[in-house]
């Protein structure tokens, strides 16, 4: 196909009307040849175009003929990659998870078993106080190997992950956050926080875990499909270079990325549908491909089934380690409870509220405070976290104490004795010092209705409330999931035991627990379809859905009057990660256009065709903050395509004759907004050197970008970015002469902070 009937759909009017203003000299310099081609067909209709100088020839190559440059035609949301490669990563992710998952839980049951054996084997040969010291230094053991892991080789696996993992889902790029490293670091500091006792939940790194292996898995199979060799030969000079469409891998990635997170979800708590649900909402329905869908719901039902086949070979079963019992509970309620549901449900979305911010408040003393340290770093945070988990030691253990030992009930959960005889266990301890994912099982349990009281309810919420708040801002990979439900739990069978004292309920405390535990995390995280399920699933009772979803609506109800976000998107506002919301924020309502676009360099505009100093000039002037360079024409100034900084670097590179090496992160990039590109994406892979040294960049560039008029309203462009998922547009004059470049970062800074 030749001429500008091959001009794709995106090109457009305003395309064409650009190259009926540039310079035929330069186009018959660069074709030898006066041949332009046949007339657009429509012309035929309008000889008003019939002057129109047809495409260079240099632009002639029919682009979506070639694999690796698809999306210049197919757009950003379109990956077509085989229908076997995209189900390969499906299963083998799911399967990844599964072992993953299993392997997770059996390391932290058995970690916890020979901390409690050792503090039990403390206390009955020499006492309380040596069981209590022996409890911290395990605990302080756990938590100083898991601490050096993270600040010394993977600091990015400091937290629970979950707000980056919303970013890259979103579509924006984390370099650095998923790899092999960061990987095998994730899975041993998850396991070693939740065996060292640290208030958190394993179900935030396990997500992030189920997306990095997902990411990696497409990585090795799907990048063969996206890389093509391009010929980019001049007349006497042989060249070629490896391309990858790093568009289609992306969307590929992003699509295995939301499996492995459901995959993960749904592992935590043995929850499929509440699994599905989560990343739905996590990644929000107008950024849901339809594929998805089919994908995330075979990757869950596989995961569930390989782990029951490796629970009940090793002689186990999944009982012991998800939040239900299987045992047939009365988990009936009544009408007259529905008053106390509700009353509940109330308070503890104002108390979430606070929750979040308390959280907020304490990051952003500890980033202060690490700031002033800053010369002291990485071993005063080191020291501060190894105290810290010291004193959620102590606190829990001094806290229990105060307990008063109870019979064991029927329902067979891990009760902790503590300083209690045989048969007997100790309820404050048995939910502070326990795991929260045990803690969270025993309050679940209708077999105990009145042996967790008013007073341990209250006392373990108070303790855990302080304990889990302060934890914000350390290195300890951790998610607030469990512990939002566990606190909630805490406070609901405290209401229940009061309702069950004054003779006004007759539902059992674990009721209250539940309704409470779907309160304070719906409010936490502002989901409402997946807590419902997830917590349904929990307790593998059905008929709780209606007072779930009544305990849910209230708390929602009252959250949304307090807080406008949840935590994990008050946490991407907090380290000013790259996200786009659904909606144009109102900052944008009296921009245009040309207000939202980056700052370029005059030097940052290359011609078709330029010499490596000019590009190597134009790289060290533009910086690392401008990832994408328009190649204009420099008579005309028409821009004719964009090429991205990672093909001109790596262009550079080979065309020096040195082996390409990119340079890959040991940590997530402190600041996201400095690094677009993934560095372990290498895209130019061999340019061979000719004499002149002159770099053919309309072979790299994306000839057909969007383009938008300098005076469009910001609202109406912001779609392009967060529903098409365009990381960049040109903006052009009504007579089409280039004014600059908006990218995905930049229309984000100016959303947030207003025009630069």
């Amino acid at each position: 196909a030749t001429g500008t009937e091959a001009l794709p759909p995106r090109w457009g009017r305003v395309r064409a009307r650009a190259w009926a203003g540039a310079s035929r000299a330069m186009w018959h310099s660069m074709s030898g040849s006066d041949d332009h081609g046949p007339l657009p067909p429509h012309s035929r209709k309008d000889k008003r175009l019939g002057s129109w100088p047809r495409r260079p020839s240099f632009l002639r190559q029919p682009l979506w003929q070639s694999s690796s440059r698809k999306s210049f035609l197919l757009g950003p949301q379109t990956h077509r990659l085989p229908f076997r490669v995209m189900w390969g990563i499906t299963v083998a992710t799911a399967f990844s998870m599964a072992i993953i998952n299993f392997i997770t839980i059996i390391a932290i049951e058995y970690s916890v078993r020979w901390k409690f054996w050792m503090m039990d084997r403390a206390i009955r040969g020499s006492g309380v106080v040596p069981g209590i010291i022996m409890l911290t230094v395990i605990s302080m053991f756990y938590s100083l190997i898991g601490v050096c892991l993270i600040m010394f080789v993977a600091p990015s696996c400091g937290g629970s992950g979950l707000p980056e993992n919303k970013c890259y889902l979103n579509g924006s790029n984390l370099p650095g956050f998923y790899t092999k490293r960061t990987l095998r670091v994730r899975v041993a500091t998850t396991i070693l926080a939740n065996a060292a006792g640290f208030p958190v939940g394993r179900e935030g790194p396990t997500v992030v875990i189920g997306s990095n292996v997902a990411y990696l898995i497409s990585q090795y199979m799907a990048q063969p499909y996206v890389s093509e060799w391009i010929n980019v030969s001049q007349e006497g000079v042989s060249r070629s270079a490896l391309l990858v469409d790093e568009e289609r891998f992306e969307h590929a990635t992003r699509i295995a990325c939301a499996v492995g997170g459901a995959c993960g979800m749904a592992m935590i708590f043995n929850a499929p549908f509440g699994g599905i649900l989560y990343m739905f909402e996590e990644i929000n329905a107008f950024a849901w491909p339809l594929e998805l869908t089919f994908r995330v719901f075979v990757s869950t039902m596989f995961c569930a089934l390989v782990s029951y086949g490796m629970l009940n070979a090793c002689g186990t079963d999944i009982e012991e380690f998800v939040i239900f019992a299987f045992v047939q509970q009365n988990k009936n309620w009544h009408w007259t409870d529905i008053p106390w549901f509700i009353l509940t449900a109330a308070m503890l979305g104002a108390i979430t509220s606070l929750h979040t911010r308390g959280m907020l408040a304490f990051a952003s003393i500890r980033q202060n405070m690490a700031t002033k340290l800053k010369r002291f770093q990485p071993g005063a945070k080191i020291v501060e976290t190894l105290l810290y988990c010291a004193v959620c030691a102590l606190a829990s253990a001094i806290v229990s104490l105060s307990a008063t030992c109870v019979e064991e009930g029927g329902s067979g959960l891990q009760y902790v004795l503590f300083n209690c005889e045989d048969g007997h266990y100790n309820p404050i301890a048995s939910l502070l010092v326990n795991t929260s994912h045990s803690s969270v099982k025993l309050l679940f349990s209708g077999n105990n209705g009145g042996e967790i009281g008013f007073a341990a309810s209250v006392l373990a919420f108070v303790t855990y409330y302080v304990l889990n708040v302060g934890l914000t801002g350390l290195p300890v990979p951790g998610g607030a999931f469990t512990a939002t439900m566990l606190l909630g739990g805490l406070f609901g069978r405290a209401v229940g035991s009061v309702a069950r004292a004054w003779g006004l309920s007759t539902t059992v405390s674990g009721v209250y627990a539940v309704v409470g535990s779907a309160a304070m995390l719906c409010g936490f995280k502002q989901m409402t379809l997946a807590v419902v399920l997830i917590v349904v699933e929990c307790v593998n009772d059905l008929t709780l859905a209606p007072v779930v979803m009544l305990s849910v609506s209230v708390s929602m109800a009252v959250n949304w009057n307090i807080n406008k976000r949840g935590h994990d998107e008050e946490q991407i506002e907090r380290k000013d990660l790259p996200f786009l919301e659904g909606e144009a924020p109102p900052t944008l309502d009296n921009l245009l256009a040309i207000s939202c676009c980056d700052h370029l360099p005059a030097e940052a505009m290359l011609p078709p065709q330029a010499p490596e100093p000019k590009v190597r000039k134009a790289l060290d002037i533009a910086g690392k903050g401008t990832m994408f360079f328009p190649i204009v024409d420099p008579e005309t100034h028409v821009c004719m395509g964009i090429i991205k900084r990672s093909y001109l670097e790596d262009a550079c590179t080979a065309q020096s004759g040195k082996a390409l090496k990119r340079d890959l992160s040991r940590a997530f990039a402190a600041d996201p907004f400095a690094v677009q590109d993934h560095a372990n994406l290498s895209t130019v892979s061999t340019i061979m050197k000719n004499a002149a040294n002159t770099m053919p960049l309309y072979r790299l560039m994306d000839p057909t970008p969007f383009i938008v008029l300098e005076d469009m309203p910001a609202p109406r462009l912001y779609y392009l970015f967060a529903k098409a998922g365009e990381r960049f547009a040109i903006v052009v004059s009504r007579e089409c002469k280039f004014r600059g470049i908006i990218t995905r970062l930049g229309l984000i800074r100016t959303a947030r902070h207003g025009p630069i």
